[in-house]
């Protein structure tokens, strides 16, 4: 049930060989540049690579400039194409999961939530319909949310047995204002995953567990 974030180009030009060799299942991270250089016969290729090892796979989409609920309907565009582009590798590698960024920044919508919440919907339900199709289960996942709120509003409206949370302890460290305890309280009847890294709080380092304050006893 442990799978280690690689990037997608790092694991093709670096890591593969580690994976393999150590019997490390990989979540493989894609960026706009893998996937739009990548060829569909190298991915079928590391595909059955790793399930000739018997290793598993996870997906995380790409996140960089994106934004699910943005108010611009270009950017969505972009937005919806990149997610939607990730959505066909599916088939290729048969993830357990896509772990996706959900994309609330209260400092950018604050003064715009119902706004975002009515474009995230009109952004994920086709998502969510894709992945029932599938087999497959997608976990939105908490970075710049002060609290679990607008998670919790989209997981339920949504309201499908192949949405989830993703629960990165880095980040609420770093970005959220809500206590652990309330993340869970809120959280947890969709809590399907979990990233694990550290930092003191001050900026997303990605540190080694145990170095930092994210409360991890």
């Amino acid at each position: 049930q442990v799978q280690v974030n690689a990037p997608y180009r790092q694991l093709v030009d670096k890591y593969l060989g580690l994976f393999l060799q150590y019997g490390i299942n990989p979540e493989i991270g894609f960026d706009a540049l893998a996937l739009e250089t990548a060829s569909q016969e190298s991915m079928a290729e590391m595909a059955l690579l790793m399930e000739k090892q018997g290793r598993t796979v996870t997906f995380h989409g790409p996140f960089m400039d994106l934004a699910p609920g943005g108010l611009d309907e270009r950017i969505r565009e972009v937005t919806t194409w990149r997610l939607q582009r990730t959505m066909e590798l599916v088939p290729v590698f048969r993830p357990k999961s896509v772990v996706f960024h959900a994309g609330y920044d209260e400092r950018r919508y604050h003064a715009h939530r119902e706004e975002w919440l009515s474009w995230s919907l009109a952004t994920w339900e086709p998502l969510i319909r894709q992945a029932e199709d599938l087999g497959v289960i997608i976990h939105l996942e908490n970075v710049y949310e002060h609290t679990p709120e607008m998670i919790l509003a989209l997981i339920e409206k949504l309201s499908s047995k192949n949405l989830g949370f993703c629960l990165d302890l880095g980040h609420m460290n770093v970005f959220g204002e809500a206590p652990l305890s309330e993340w869970l309280d809120a959280l947890r009847p969709y809590l399907k995953e979990v990233h694990l890294h550290d930092n003191d709080g001050s900026s997303d380092a990605h540190d080694p567990i145990g170095s930092g304050t994210v409360p991890f006893g």
